[in-house]
């Protein structure tokens, strides 16, 4: 596995480093943050939105078993819009160490992390039916937690956008292969691939425009996973085909747990 070590990231706060090296971990840091801020304002503008869409059906409800003269309203259906409500707010509660800014190795529990961002992406995919499938080799990870939840998040949302609707199911798989150099981190779905004549590699370009075949837009995200994986000192690839889904393999070196970004 191509691990590249020279790129290990255990600074103290007086260290000097080339003007080149700086530039990379600040771009680094910088794309970090920008993911950090899309994924705050995606959380704000969900919430805000379920909230609503909350409230006005338990109005709609109340009003309705007003004039049928019931005294009560469906408690039943009200009780489904708390628990997905309070459902929505605890996926939004985040451990520690989550901050870019202070993004410091630790001992991941890598199963509840991909459960936790998967559900997440799902409701603003609007995927609900879409099966996660975990094959880890090790339910720990030692890794930079805030870089791992972006990586993740990222990879699924691609994963779950691109799903295929004439499939009866769908399914994302994430696999952890743990070695002594690092981590091989898998992520697998049988979606709608990539259409004959694109390149597999473009996805991971910045601002590749997707094919008619898959939602046109600007494909920022999977470039910046891109970015912080081989930042990092890994490597990250993918192979797709039309109709046969899409796989992504990111290969992430190892770190003490006292290694730091910044």
């Amino acid at each position: 596995m191509p691990w590249k070590e020279e790129t290990r990231m255990n600074h103290s706060p007086n260290a000097t480093a080339p003007q080149a090296d700086s530039n990379h971990r600040l771009l680094v840091y910088v794309a970090d943050l920008e993911l950090e801020v899309d994924r705050l304002r995606k959380q704000t503008q969900f919430v805000q939105h379920r909230a609503r869409a909350a409230v006005k059906q338990i109005h709609k409800f109340c009003q309705n078993a007003t004039r049928a003269g019931n005294t009560l309203p469906p408690l039943p259906e009200i009780d489904r819009l708390a628990k997905e409500l309070a459902g929505v707010l605890r996926d939004l509660r985040e451990p520690p160490g989550y901050n870019p800014a202070q993004d410091q190795v630790v001992a991941i529990a890598l199963r509840p992390l991909a459960e936790r961002v998967f559900r997440w992406q799902q409701r603003l995919e609007g995927a609900p039916h879409v099966s996660l499938r975990l094959e880890l080799d090790s339910e720990h990870i030692e890794w930079f937690p805030a870089r791992l939840r972006h990586i993740l998040d990222n990879l699924f949302s691609n994963a779950l956008k691109y799903r295929d609707p004439l499939k009866t199911e769908s399914w994302v798989r994430l696999e952890l292969r743990a070695a002594p150099q690092g981590y091989e981190l898998r992520l697998s779905d049988n979606g709608v691939g990539l259409p004959p004549g694109e390149s597999a590699t473009e996805v991971l370009e910045l601002f590749y425009r997707a094919a008619p075949a898959r939602a046109a837009g600007l494909g920022v995200g999977l470039a910046v996973v891109k970015l912080l994986v081989e930042k990092s000192g890994g490597t990250l690839t993918v192979d797709s085909g039309e109709g046969q889904g899409t796989t992504f393999v990111a290969l992430l070196p190892r770190y003490d747990v006292d290694d730091f970004l910044m």
